[in-house]
């Protein structure tokens, strides 16, 4: 009997903060960021795609030049890589001018065209014809 009382007292504790706290883990919700820190956030990310893309074109424009100098890309192969390099590049600022930087898609668009430019630079550099 004595030992009960303690045990009965102990478990209406129990009961009460599981009460008191059980309101507060039901209104637990995510922590949301304000609509200008995820823009934020957002842009720079974009910015970092967008720096990986301008690296990657600096090097595919200096891999066409280097294939003139050395003579493995004649004129017209050069010209044709340039052109293909400008359009690319063009069509990468029309993603920026959107305001929203370059989402997801935009930047896997601009990677697959750079990827085939340079399978076509790889390709115009062993194929013999250096003119």
């Amino acid at each position: 009997m004595k030992t009960t009382k303690p045990l009965i007292a102990l478990a209406a504790l129990a009961a009460s903060l599981t009460a008191l706290t059980l309101p507060a883990v039901s209104d637990a919700r995510p922590i949301q960021r304000h609509p200008i820190e995820r823009s934020y956030n957002d842009n720079r990310s974009d910015m970092r795609g967008s720096a990986e893309l301008n690296s990657r074109i600096a090097t595919i424009e200096s891999r066409i030049g280097e294939g003139r100098r050395s003579g493995q890309l004649s004129l017209r192969e050069t010209n044709r890589l340039k052109a293909s390099l400008n359009s690319i590049t063009a069509l990468k600022r029309s993603f920026e001018r959107s305001g929203r930087g370059l989402n997801g898609q935009e930047t896997a668009t601009l990677n697959n065209r750079l990827d085939n430019l340079s399978g076509q630079i790889r390709l115009q550099a062993h194929d013999g014809n250096r003119r």
